[in-house]
């Protein structure tokens, strides 16, 4: 397989801080996955492959053309066809169209004559082929900007690519998209992804992290199962470990219980006066040093012991997915949500004639714009509906995908004390160093705190808290975790026992949250 850039030994500082260092592998002409935990620096490594910053140390080597697609990009232009790229070459067609191209206009399409075909197909791939080149690109909605902007990119078919997240604003239809459109590109890519099903076409994965840059041949679901053998031999290291120390303490035991022994022997004879004090003194001079050095001897086994299974439990705990779960029960199974010829103030015109009970997890299905997230906002009384009744029967919590259910200027046991009082500043640190955030990350305001932090701390508040909610409503609650986070949050939602409606468009997230129903708006 060609490679097409290598990289060796980069280091990158902020603020005296080393983000990672000695970052070394090599992009190959394949679709390979970017991976690892909010804030490990996955884009601050994307960003020195795309030369848009200056590594501390360290080289970059491109043996290709490359293409750099950052989160969130929103392409420059006035027009779509500015925004692609395609101006300079659509006004060159237009000059032949109408007869006044010159031999310039020749030359410079001279190996461009499939453009056209080309970007109209993927516009109309990309569900945009509908727009006027001359739209205004400022007109475009968050979806439609990525998927210009990914247009934009798989038109570079020369191009290695770099993409930070692309499937970010993308529906279920348009991550389908961006996958098809992957698969079809001929030059690679390098992909920062948290969407599994994504993941799983690539054809390796890297993982980021404090212990450097890992390389894992094949795709995410094979990335998962050498994780899983990982875990499984740190355990049995962990367990050997443990094996040798009790086998180091038991040792050091019975030789302390002969030492004891030895000198109630020697004081008895002693006692007796059978044999002289000097003789005595020197065997028990001689006794106490081989003693000691055999005593040395098995606390630096054991210390070394000690010092290994510590550093293999930091690693278990670092790669164990952590669990929170409901104890909430609804025995009844009440009904808890109910509408009657809802119409919704945006989105789909479709009257809405639902009734949710206690147990029941609902998908709310959609494309972008069709008014998933304005259903939630309807039932939460955040808008008013455009006709029809809709009620909600309990106590219901509502959690947007900007997570701001707590008041993140706040210190994180603050914030926890202030969404409930009933429990003890204390009882929540405790209950926090069980999630790992221990120690002073618990007095620094909650904003402070990584992506993946900050959720554990909403789970907590969601599931430790009185009286636990009876009604769920979460608009895409998975954007922008990192995948450790999206499977704490499926374990917790898969574990709930009441009224859950859930909008997301990460299609394994949603299976894995115990989804029972769907509603497609």
């Amino acid at each position: 397989m060609p490679v097409h850039c290598h990289f060796s030994e980069l280091s990158i500082t902020f603020n005296d801080t080393v983000l990672f260092q000695q970052i070394s592998g090599s992009l190959t002409q394949q679709n390979q996955g970017l991976t690892g935990i909010n804030g490990c620096g996955k884009s601050v490594l994307m960003s020195l492959l795309a030369q848009r910053r200056q590594p501390s140390s360290g080289t970059i080597n491109w043996l290709t053309p490359f293409y750099y697609v950052p989160q969130l990009t929103r392409l420059p232009g006035l027009t779509l066809a500015d925004a692609l790229g395609i101006a300079d070459i659509r006004a060159a067609f237009r000059r032949m169209e109408n007869g006044s191209a010159n031999a310039d206009d020749y030359d410079f399409l001279a190996n461009k004559w499939d453009y056209p075909l080309r970007w109209q197909s993927l516009l109309d791939s990309a569900a945009l082929g509908h727009l006027s080149l001359e739209s205004p690109s400022s007109q475009l909605s968050g979806g439609e900007q990525t998927r210009l902007a990914l247009c934009r990119a798989f038109l570079q078919q020369d191009s290695f690519l770099l993409l930070d997240e692309p499937e970010n604003h993308l529906d279920s239809t348009g991550r389908r998209w961006l996958s098809e459109q992957l698969q079809r590109h001929p030059s690679g890519s390098l992909v920062i992804s948290h969407d599994r099903r994504l993941l799983n076409e690539m054809q390796r994965i890297y993982e980021l992290s404090s212990g450097g840059l890992v390389e894992y041949g094949g795709n995410y679901r094979d990335f998962s199962q050498q994780k899983e053998h990982q875990l499984n031999a740190l355990r049995s290291e962990e367990k050997q470990l443990q094996s040798g120390l009790r086998k180091e303490r038991d040792e050091l035991q019975r030789t302390l219980e002969k030492k004891a022994q030895r000198r109630r022997q020697g004081d008895r004879v002693r006692s007796s006066g059978s044999q002289s004090l000097l003789l005595l003194d020197m065997k028990k001079n001689k006794a106490e040093k081989q003693q000691s050095k055999i005593t040395q001897r098995h606390e630096r086994v054991m210390a070394s012991l000690a010092e290994q299974r510590s550093v293999v439990n930091e690693k278990i705990e670092r790669v164990t997915p952590q669990m929170l779960k409901f104890s909430y029960t609804d025995e009844q199974k009440r009904v808890r949500v109910n509408t009657q010829d809802l119409r919704l103030p945006f989105g789909s015109s479709q009257p809405l004639s639902l009734t949710i009970s206690g147990g029941e997890h609902w998908h709310i299905a959609g494309r972008n714009g069709s008014g998933k997230s304005t259903l939630l906002k309807v039932l939460t009384g955040q808008l008013a509906a455009a006709s029809g009744r809709y009620s909600l029967h309990g106590h219901w919590r509502y959690l947007d995908q900007h997570l701001t259910l707590l008041n993140s200027a706040l210190s994180v046991v603050e914030a926890l004390c202030e969404f409930d009082p009933l429990v003890t500043a204390e009882s929540w640190r405790t209950r926090l160093g069980a999630l790992r955030i221990r120690g002073d990350k618990s007095l620094i305001p909650l904003e402070q705190l990584s992506g993946g932090e900050q959720l554990k701390v909403i789970l907590l508040a969601l599931t430790c808290s009185s009286p636990l909610p009876d009604i769920l409503l979460l608009d895409e609650p998975d954007n922008h975790l990192d995948l450790d986070s999206r499977r704490l949050l499926e374990g917790v939602l898969r574990s709930y026992k009441g009224a859950l409606l859930l909008v997301s468009h990460d299609e394994e997230f949603v299976n894995n949250c115990g989804v029972t129903q769907t509603l497609e708006l």
